[in-house]
């Protein structure tokens, strides 16, 4: 079967790149990682068999029918589909059911009273979150009974933690990552378009993991995933919270109830835990570790570099180039060196680095194989080019993340600190002027350019960053994303830094429903190129 990735959009002249819908992309991403769990089950469940105990529904046809495949996208409904309506942000699945029903699926799962013909049964519940997490799992044949499950939470770091836990556990055997870089799927990889799947998606998952004899997954747990109900179910065996700071505001509500929701999944967990590994460093991660019942507080497993931290760094030193530290736990110390920059990556690999003293791996060793891991893609990349600046690329996009990562970078700056960044469009318009005061502020020459401007134009998003409380000669708006990165590496002088922010990893860039091929990473190397700095 082929692969699909974004990467296979990417053409030989950037002129006439093809636009692809982001629906479709995400579709066939949908496709390709069920296609093999669902052709390795032996049994297919009927819906009496699915639904059975399942309380508040109503049912008008036969539950005797068989189910063949799980779908909350109508054009990945084939013959024998159930076929759940589920309602989004910007669509509602119930608008889709006569296309559904016209593809083949034999059952029907809405929120709503609808039409539906003689020969195909209608389920109605009035919670189709709940409901798609516990059929997914039933028809998988739960999976996830037989998985150690990491999860890893809180508003950033979880990427880099989870990838170096990886690391460590490499000897291990072969185990499951789910995150927002790639799915691994014990040794396969795929690309990943959520950080936590939808439920359908996310219990196939554990069925492909379970068939290639995975013990452990590691898996990235995103407030919407929480929000959305698509781990409802899922009893962890860690949990780790690296910390808590304003995102997506717009979709939460404030940030109290952002914190709320996080707490509140913590508490449900808490008798099934192992651990619970908490970052007291940040204020509202301690905050939820002080008011936790005692059931958890027993669990808990510290990291950070405050005293009474189980997993402590202490004496550190930064560099352009590596951050030295001790690293103290209950039974010893070592002296450290990890190539990962910064304060807050030494946040990351404190957290990591708990995990893995949880599951009884030695942190002298650990500390050994911090020095073979390599830079996690987007996550304070220091592009390995031949140039007389530092170059870097981050994913950073929230108040929090831009000013401890300007901050940082300032502090490893010789020279002048010139930044490229921009705000996400259908995002919180009231961190736009929050987040270009900060960068203009921190940085000697800031460029505001297109980030994923989505459903909305570049000139509205420009026009709330523009709102910002203080005057800036230092910030200029370029449009072109491409133009602005070239902009700020013709300015580079021997010994700046020019930091690339906002998308990291990914390599689209999405304009209303289409997305077209951007990489950061190669755009920029792209003109350096052309810009003959790799030979000076």
């Amino acid at each position: 079967m082929t692969e699909f990735s974004l990467n296979s959009l990417r053409e030989p002249e950037r002129h006439t790149l093809r636009r692809v819908s982001v629906a479709d992309c995400r579709a066939q991403g949908s496709a390709m990682l069920l296609e093999r769990a669902v052709q390795r089950r032996h049994m297919t469940p009927t819906l009496k068999h699915l639904i059975s105990g399942i309380s508040g529904l109503i049912v008008t046809g036969k539950d005797t029918v068989t189910v063949r495949a799980l779908a909350t996208d109508s054009r990945r409904v084939v013959s024998g589909s159930m076929f759940i309506a589920l309602p989004g942000l910007r669509t509602d699945g119930h608008f889709y059911v006569s296309e559904a029903i016209d593809r083949g699926a034999s059952v029907i799962v809405c929120e709503k009273d609808c039409w539906v013909p003689p020969n195909v049964t209608l389920v109605q519940t009035n919670d189709l979150r709940s409901f798609v997490a516990c059929v997914a799992s039933r028809f998988y044949g739960h999976p996830e009974k037989a998985l150690e499950l990491t999860g890893f939470l809180g508003t950033s770091g979880k990427t880099v933690a989870c990838t170096l836990l990886k690391h460590f556990l490499s000897k291990d055997g072969p185990l499951g990552v789910l995150g927002t870089i790639n799915y691994s799927v014990g040794g396969r990889t795929l690309p990943a378009h959520r950080t936590t799947p939808e439920a359908i998606e996310l219990f196939g998952l554990f069925a492909q993991i379970k068939q290639r004899e995975c013990r452990r997954v590691l898996m990235e747990v995103s407030a919407h995933g929480i929000d959305q109900k698509r781990v409802e179910g899922l009893q962890f065996r860690n949990l780790v919270l690296t910390n808590l700071t304003p995102e997506h505001l717009n979709y939460h509500g404030s940030l109290e109830q952002y914190v709320s929701l996080e707490r509140e999944y913590v508490k449900g967990q808490a008798k099934g835990l192992k651990y619970f590994i908490a970052g007291i460093d940040d204020g509202r991660v301690h905050s939820i570790l002080e008011t936790a019942p005692e059931s958890l507080k027993a669990k808990a497993l510290t990291f950070g570099c405050s005293e009474g931290a189980t997993i402590r760094a202490s004496r550190i030193t930064y560099s352009e180039r590596d951050t030295r530290f001790t690293l103290n736990w209950p039974e010893g110390q070592v002296k450290l060196v990890s190539p990962l920059l910064g304060e807050f990556n030494l946040q990351n690999t404190l957290a990591a680095i708990a995990c893995g003293y949880a599951e009884g791996l030695d942190p002298v060793q650990m500390g050994a194989d911090l020095l073979s891991f390599p830079a996690v893609r987007g996550r304070m990349e220091r592009l390995d080019v031949e140039c007389p600046f530092n170059l870097v690329v981050d994913y950073m996009h929230t108040e929090a993340a831009y000013d401890k990562g300007l901050d940082m970078l300032r502090g490893l700056t010789k020279g002048r600190l010139i930044t490229i960044f921009g705000c996400g469009g259908n995002r919180d318009d009231k961190t736009r002027p929050v987040i270009t005061d900060i960068v203009a502020r921190k940085s000697d020459i800031a460029i505001a350019t297109a980030d994923n401007p989505r459903n909305e134009t570049i000139e509205a998003i420009f026009e709330d960053m523009r709102r910002s409380n203080e005057s800036h000669d230092n910030l200029r708006f370029i449009d072109d994303r491409r133009a602005a990165i070239a902009a700020a590496i013709a300015q580079a002088r021997p010994g700046d830094t020019v930091l690339i922010a906002g998308k990291g990893h990914e390599t689209f860039q999405e304009f209303g429903d289409c997305v077209v091929p951007f990489d950061d990473r190669a755009v920029a190397l792209e003109i350096l190129k052309n810009q003959q700095w790799h030979n000076q």
